[in-house]
């Protein structure tokens, strides 16, 4: 009937303390105090455990998981969704209050029914279900932990309230976005993302449903759909929070508001745009305390590590670092002014937003709806003595020049730039404007980067080298499996592949005869700077990333742009 087993209490809650004693969790001459406190008590086996607290709850699910050969759902991820189970019960007839006091979640997939299970449930209980499903249909057990269960109990007491509050056919917006179950199940999808570790959550109208995405480790992960008919009151809401203008759909908008979840305080940026179904609304999460910030930390190998060091101790010129949105280049900016900062020098930037606040370093954000830009940020600054300006992006020629001006004049200049690599950016500064003997006068290193996802350390497994390395044939090649620490994915956490280039007096006057890109790469190559696929396979080699994510990442190697 089940492609899972059934748990029988009296047999397999001594198989699961048993195991318990034969891992060394719980000491073996405490069976019999086990035995007599759950007579006492007239309670379980693995509750008497619990209770005497022989063994931490985190060690008991396991224990629980291994035996019954249970998958353990122990992140919010992995949860079954409220929407999705309410569903479920309603199609099959079940009592939603009935699921709650047994800790009992059905959730229908194409070929089965998986079954999330606070306690390991009584055959009989499973046999009640069964009944009630098509003969064919199968049920998968899964077990959550109690922080888990929780987690959907909560969710379910939502997502009724929510139900019950758009069956009233309230059409009044306003009113509907200050809603307690509105404002609840928007926290609620803030709080999930926080937890599942996302940059950022997507919110997207469809012609019957809209979609609630994740991006995780820099891949998108669908999360919820919900009906139609809640997202003006979800988008409603968020731009209340945004101070934004709910009136207004065929205009994009930005704002912002800051949040706190799992004890830390995010600012949330918001985009809406508007779409054929309504509108697409982002929010990038960005904590207010972050890590300390350090270049060693962002996987630079040490000859690149010593370069980007070296370039911060320049006393003028430009440099900049580039890549795609979300690649890292704000973050690896900050970490060269935190490793620069030493008290005796004057250090401004201008940014929009300010992602990072560091203490000692005079940051500014850049208003482009009052026209404070960042052009006329520039401006102020050089009357204000500094010695290293940021600016967030080069977004135009008027902002171009005046960083080459501000270098010339004895500043060093840290920026950003959109370009494929690194050697793409002199030809691109002058198509911006920037007059190319200018360019290779003031330019003194340039930086390209990208992210790729690290396998994740508790499952990844050794695998061949690739046919088409030879240099690094003996390394550590790792490939990944999934695990409940990445939640099946294989991979857990980002680290950054770079390109650095050096300006030396050739590559100067290549740029200000206005070489091809190809010519002015090879040089490049010549005097030993390492392409990003190389620094990413260099990676791979250790076992910290795969081949095939390298791979991904970095499929620009014969990009000419």
């Amino acid at each position: 009937m089940n492609n899972t087993k059934l748990i029988n209490l009296e047999h397999d809650e001594m198989v699961i303390v048993n195991h318990l004693i034969a891992s060394g969790a719980i000491e073996a001459n405490n069976l019999e105090l086990v035995q007599q406190t759950a007579k006492e008590l007239q309670c379980s086996l693995t509750s008497a455990v619990t209770r005497l607290g022989l063994c931490g709850e985190d060690t008991l699910y396991h224990g629980i998981s291994s035996v019954m050969k249970w998958p353990l759902i122990q992140n919010v991820t992995e949860c079954p969704l409220s929407a999705d189970v309410m569903s479920t019960v309603s199609e099959f007839e079940l009592n939603i209050d009935w699921c709650i006091e047994h800790a009992i979640f059905p959730l229908k997939k194409s070929t089965e029914i998986a079954l999330f299970c606070g306690w390991p449930v009584e055959e009989s209980l499973v046999s009640l279900i069964q009944t009630l499903l098509p003969p064919e249909q199968k049920i998968q057990q899964l077990l959550l932990t109690p922080a888990m269960m929780a987690s959907v109990s909560d969710d379910l007491s939502r997502e009724r309230a929510v139900s019950e509050l758009f069956g009233q056919k309230n059409t009044d917006l306003a009113a509907l976005a200050e809603e307690a179950p509105v404002v609840n199940l928007v926290n609620s999808i803030i709080e999930r993302a926080i937890l599942a570790e996302s940059s950022d959550i997507h919110i997207e109208a469809g012609a019957k449903s809209m979609k609630v995405r994740f991006r995780v480790d820099g891949k998108m992960l669908e999360f919820m759909q919900q009906p139609m008919t809640r997202f003006p009151a979800i988008a409603s809401r968020l731009k209340l929070l945004s101070q934004l203008d709910i009136a207004e759909r065929r205009l994009p908008q930005d704002g912002r508001f800051s949040t706190r979840a799992n004890n830390r305080d995010f600012d949330v940026r918001l985009s809406t745009a508007p779409d054929v179904h309504g509108e697409s609304i982002v929010m990038r999460l960005l904590p207010k305390q972050r890590d300390e910030l350090s270049l060693q930390s962002l996987g630079f190998e040490d000859d690149h590590l010593n370069t980007i060091r070296n370039w911060g101790q320049l006393s003028n010129g430009i440099v900049l670092v580039t890549g795609p949105t979300g690649s890292g280049k704000s973050t690896t900016l900050y970490g060269l002014l935190a490793d620069l900062k030493t008290g005796n020098e004057k250090i401004l930037t201008v940014e929009d937003p300010v992602e990072y606040q560091l203490d000692g370093i005079t940051q500014v954000q850049a208003r482009p709806d009052i026209g404070y830009t960042f052009a006329k940020a520039l401006r102020t600054f050089l009357r204000q003595d500094p010695d290293i300006i940021m600016v967030g992006e080069i977004r135009d020629k008027e902002t171009a020049d005046i960083a080459v001006q501000s270098s010339l004049t004895g500043h060093l200049v840290l920026s950003t730039l959109h370009t494929n690599d690194a050697c793409s950016v002199f030809p691109r500064l002058s198509d911006i404007g920037v007059e190319p003997y200018l360019v290779a006068a003031t330019i003194q290193g340039v930086q390209a980067q990208r992210l790729v996802r690290k396998l994740c350390s508790s499952c990844s497994e050794p695998t061949e080298a690739p046919g088409f390395i030879t240099a690094m044939e003996n390394g550590n090649w790792r490939k990944p499996v999934g695990c409940s620490e990445c939640h099946g994915r294989g991979y857990k956490g980002r680290i950054g592949v770079y390109e650095l280039i050096t300006m030396t007096a050739e590559l100067r006057e290549l740029i200000s005869s206005k070489a091809p890109v190809a010519d002015i790469r090879q040089v490049a190559r010549d005097g030993g700077a390492r392409s990003l696929l190389d620094d990413g396979l260099l990676k791979a080699s250790r076992g910290i990333t795969s081949v095939e994510e390298v791979l991904r990442v970095c499929n620009i190697e014969n990009d000419e742009s």
